[in-house]
């Protein structure tokens, strides 16, 4: 009897959790992460191996409860003008450096990643351009090596280059990045990872990346995932992001719901289990 106690109570905790990660801001009444100077700094969510990251210019991110989704909350982020600069991120082993942080280990090799998703909002009070919003990076590192740093980069989707010339506002919207094309993947532009210019790839897909362009290969790694605002855009912006979630092959989807605080449906079903478990246990000892 003892033993499916047990089991009834494991099953009772993780039901919540099965399908997502929940990560909770540091402070219980929800984060407002933000930075004033002009050099990126960034702070840890805790042990979630997310962080608040490249902040600048005024620009804020935090989970909280502004724009709810799947629960009480998401990463909210605000921009006032084109100087400002937010994102959100989540980095194999995240270390600090001079106040911001970066990715000292990876997650898995480019060609391995099979599914990737998240939903974005944008707030209808958005002065930025039309077409802007929350942006979803791959962090990658080209040749493979993360001991070597020059040839870090990433791999953007924006809206913008698959066929939006609007975003929609005021409602969420999730993003399938390899049910673009059929199936082929997202439209993804680049910077960084050693090539020759700043910018290039616009209009080229993901499992194009992935079969080898320029210095990225199937065998370049994942560093990590960066959701963001901001660098350019002109005039405000307020929106969020949820759902973040991502496979490599071989390995288990993870998918994170970021939430402000625990739910008081959840815990009062929670409660309303244990209390079930409690009375089961005291039957069985008459």
């Amino acid at each position: 009897m003892k033993g499916k106690i047990a089991i009834s109570l494991s099953a009772i905790i993780l039901t919540g959790v099965a399908s997502a990660q929940i990560v909770t801001p540091n402070n219980p009444s929800g984060d407002y992460f933000s930075n004033a100077g002009s050099s990126n700094q960034g702070q840890a969510v805790g042990t979630s191996g997310f962080f608040y990251n490249n902040v600048r210019n005024g620009g804020t991110v935090g989970i909280n409860t502004e724009i709810a989704r799947n629960g009480n909350g998401s990463a909210y982020f605000k921009s006032e003008d084109g100087s400002d600069k937010a994102d959100f991120e989540f980095l194999a082993q995240g270390t600090n450096f001079a106040g911001n942080f970066f990715a000292a280990g990876s997650l898995g090799k480019l060609g391995d990643l099979e599914a990737l998703s998240y939903s974005w909002y944008r707030k209808g009070t958005s002065t930025t351009t039309a077409n802007f919003q929350p942006a979803l990076r791959i962090l990658v590192d080209a040749d493979g090596n993360v001991a070597t740093t020059g040839d870090r980069g990433g791999l953007v989707f924006e809206i913008a280059y698959n066929g939006s010339a609007t975003a929609a506002t005021d409602t969420w919207v999730s993003e399938d990045i390899f049910g673009y094309n059929s199936g082929a993947g997202a439209n993804m532009w680049t910077f960084g990872a050693g090539m020759s210019t700043a910018q290039e790839g616009y209009g080229v897909k993901i499992s194009d990346w992935q079969a080898g362009l320029n210095t990225i290969s199937a065998n370049s790694v994942v560093l990590g995932f960066s959701m963001g605002v901001g660098s350019g855009w002109a005039n405000g912006f307020e929106g969020a992001v949820d759902d973040l979630s991502f496979k490599f092959a071989g390995q288990n989807a993870q998918t994170f719901n970021f939430e402000a605080v625990p739910e008081p449906g959840t815990m009062a079903a929670l409660f309303a289990g244990l209390a079930g478990i409690a009375a089961r246990r005291k039957r069985s000892k008459k």
